[in-house]
């Protein structure tokens, strides 16, 4: 079925009170909420969106759904899904156990009291089927747990209505392919009755230079200034994946096939490593200070997947698994998106160092590009109603908007859901389709970086 634009699953687009895909999860042996879970068939899914952030000293509910796995015969007992949760408010070194309740739509919940939120709060979640099966989300449980960041209140910024089809054009375009196979071309993967289906990512290297995922055909696509685009041959067996360059220019393929893995290439291409990721669901990689990281669910957690050789197992990924996503300056990125509000903030480590809420009498969909910029964030963020839709860049600092503009969407053929957009230094770079081709256009942002 063809869709305009597929709608993620995280944070970053419709945050809901639970996710919106089945997923599996990991089960453990006991109960115990300190083991380590084990891989195993069987549980079933559990579903849920991470809080992130919160006004200090109000309470949090904590809302999780269980989809159940199919009974193995008939004599198997029917899935009767319960659990507890485990909280840690900010500043002390144990969790506390709140049983979860069942409310009237079917969630399990719990509410942390508003004495226990005003530092913050770690937890975690152990389910049990009622089969003998017990899971934990997130899978390493208290090494690796959920966060809650509190804030006394947010910086406002209120985008009034979106006036679509009024948007800027690029600064510059860096280089255009046309629809192909050939050396000068871009993949293209169209049927009837389907989505049109394009290069899925790319990123920007630190010589300027474009690295694209021409996953069609199989190939990184090197678009480097002066020269024909040259082409590196890589297995790939994902619909579709996501890209990252490090400062190095080393290449991290994310290849979300149904065992998704990331491969590391050198910049001419050559292949270095290949990491299995820990969860079954990623969609995103980026390249933090320390090196990839990669989103992932059932957790939505950011996972580093290592920068050496060999990189991280699963065990390792989980065990450092954070939720925020490593950036450069020593802060975090925190990005929660609803249709009716969008969430950002920069953090160190578990302090909240500045905040924005987001608002506008359109309706919010993705954000596409979240990163420090200055003392504030470049954000890019996509703005809808029922026909219309394109992107809304903004420069947000301590004290609110410093600068926005609309950029046209520009998706004829689907990309990976969040690829779209990269920032490197003062540009901001758009991957853009028509029927024609693609196009790598330049925005610049101006201010100090």
């Amino acid at each position: 079925m063809k869709k305009k634009w597929r709608w993620p699953l995280a944070g970053f687009a419709l945050g809901a009170v639970v996710g919106a895909t089945m997923l599996t999860v990991n089960v453990v042996g006991a109960s115990s909420p300190e083991r380590v879970a084990v891989r195993a068939a069987g549980f079933g899914e559990i579903l849920h969106t991470p809080v992130l952030l919160a006004r200090a000293g109000e309470p949090v509910e904590l809302s999780f759904d269980v989809v159940c796995g199919a009974r193995l015969d008939a004599h198997e007992p029917h899935c009767n899904p319960s659990g507890s949760v485990f909280v840690r408010p900010g500043g002390h070194s144990a969790f506390s156990k709140l049983p979860l309740r069942r409310e009237p739509d079917g969630l399990l919940s719990a509410v942390v009291p508003a004495g226990e939120t005003r530092a913050g709060l770690d937890y975690y979640v152990v389910m049990d089927n009622g089969r003998g099966q017990t899971a934990s989300l997130p899978e390493a449980g208290a090494a690796a747990p959920q966060h809650v960041w509190s804030l006394a209140d947010w910086t406002k910024v209120d985008l009034g209505s979106a006036h679509f089809g009024r948007t800027r054009a690029p600064s510059s375009v860096v280089r255009a392919l046309s629809w192909g196979r050939g050396d000068t071309a871009i993949g293209l993967d169209s049927a009837r009755e389907q989505s049109r289906i394009g290069p899925s990512a790319f990123d920007v290297a630190p010589d300027g230079s474009v690295v694209l995922l021409d996953q069609v055909n199989r190939r990184l696509v090197l678009l480097r200034r002066g020269a024909r685009p040259a082409h590196v041959p890589i297995p790939f067996s994902g619909g579709e994946g996501d890209l990252a360059v490090d400062g190095a220019g080393t290449i991290f393929v994310l290849d979300s096939a149904a065992k998704p893995l990331v491969r590391a290439f050198t910049a001419a291409g050559a292949p270095v490593a290949a990491a299995q990721l820990a969860e079954p669901i990623a969609d995103m990689i980026r390249v933090g200070p320390s090196g990839p990281l990669v989103h992932s669910y059932p957790s939505e957690m950011w996972h580093p997947t290592g920068a050496g050789r060999p990189p991280f197992g699963p065990e390792r990924q989980l065990a450092t698994a954070q939720p925020a996503r490593s950036a450069d300056g020593g802060f975090g990125v925190v990005v929660h998106a609803s249709p009716g509000a969008v969430r950002l903030a920069l953090v160190r480590g578990d302090r909240l160092v500045r905040a924005w809420l987001l608002q506008s009498e359109s309706s919010f969909g993705e954000v596409q590009l979240a990163e420090p910029y200055g003392d504030g964030m470049v954000v890019v963020v996509r703005l809808w109603n029922e026909k219309h839709a394109q992107f809304r860049v903004l420069r947000l600092g301590p004290e609110g908007l410093l600068q926005s503009f609309d950029v046209e969407p520009a998706e004829w053929a689907e990309s990976a859901s969040l690829s779209r957009f990269r920032l490197h230094g003062s540009t901001l770079y758009q991957l853009r389709s028509d029927p024609s081709g693609i196009e790598i256009a330049k925005f610049e942002i101006g201010g100090t970086k």
